[in-house]
């Protein structure tokens, strides 16, 4: 369960989470594009604090499943501190534009080389034996530390704190209550997922056939109060939106989501595209939360 904390003005942060179709990709014609798109996708999910981007299956069949594959891959390279990619991505062809994305820059990307009390870092577990585990954190050689009640296996990432400098030492530790990063997860069919939240999180679809934010944002505001503040927000696909993909999927959205919602105003554009649509929709749900 998330838990609800106040952030330096008061405001509570809220547990947001995005709906991504796994046809994210489909209208970039290369591995650039498909690059620089995902790129802005998690560098905007970093800004607004998002808990966790799901990818859903938007198809009555299993689609696009290597473009998804690719978009978990993007996902999860670029919220990865930069001192692990090398050991957990090794050279890779889809990779090879990365090197022209933008830093995230969130907590675990930014420590600096002098490790500092309290301070939280991300691991790579590279050996288990004997009740320690060898892990790779971004110093100059990797450490050992006691598992004691944690779970670590090799290949897989873990938290740890620094208790000491002098000499050094590290604990491992449960994921930070306050924001680190975003996790990225397959939600599988959408109506499957919708049902298990349902009542649970505050649903909000976003199209510009939907009914005016501007004109409903206190709509919003009160849904989100009944759920402590847990948000889902569902965008659809490049070349169909949520009402033709829930037509499709025989979805009624009375029944899932908390309302469907134009954000954009009197649009300048005749699409927008993915990456350009989820700063304008969050930047909206900041402004609600930090209103309430």
């Amino acid at each position: 369960m998330k838990l609800l904390f106040l952030g330096k003005g008061g405001e509570a942060y809220i547990d947001l989470e995005i709906l991504l179709p796994y046809c994210t990709l489909e209208n970039e014609p290369d591995l650039l594009r498909e690059t620089l798109k995902s790129n802005m996708i998690a560098r905007y999910s970093s800004i607004f604090k998002v808990s966790k981007i799901l990818l859903y299956n938007s198809r009555k069949m299993l689609e696009c499943k290597e473009q998804k594959e690719r978009l978990t891959l993007y996902l999860t390279f670029f919220r990865t501190p930069p001192y692990l990619r090398k050991k957990i991505f090794g050279k890779r062809k889809e990779l090879r534009y990365s090197g022209i994305a933008y830093p995230l820059q969130t907590p675990t990307h930014t420590l600096k080389s002098k490790p500092q009390i309290g301070e939280i870092r991300e691991g790579l577990v590279l050996r288990v034996k004997h009740g320690k585990a060898l892990v790779e954190v971004g110093l100059k050689a990797p450490i050992s530390v006691n598992l004691d009640s944690f779970e670590a296996i090799e290949g897989k990432t873990v938290f740890l704190k620094v208790s000491s400098v002098s000499p050094l030492k590290l604990e491992l530790t449960n994921r930070p209550k306050d924001w680190i990063g975003y996790e990225i997860e397959d939600a599988g069919r959408l109506e499957s997922y919708l049902r298990r939240i349902k009542g649970e999180r505050t649903v909000i679809g976003t199209s510009r056939k939907g009914e005016p934010v501007w004109e409903n944002w206190k709509k919003i505001e009160e849904s989100m109060k009944k759920t402590d503040r847990k948000v889902t927000i569902v965008f659809g696909e490049p070349y169909r939106g949520i009402y033709e993909i829930a037509k499709d999927l025989s979805i009624n959205t009375d029944d899932f989501f908390d309302g469907i919602y134009n954000f954009v105003k009197d649009q300048g554009t005749k699409t927008i595209r993915t990456e350009e649509a989820i700063p304008i929709v969050l930047s909206v749900i900041h402004f609600i939360n930090v209103h309430s």
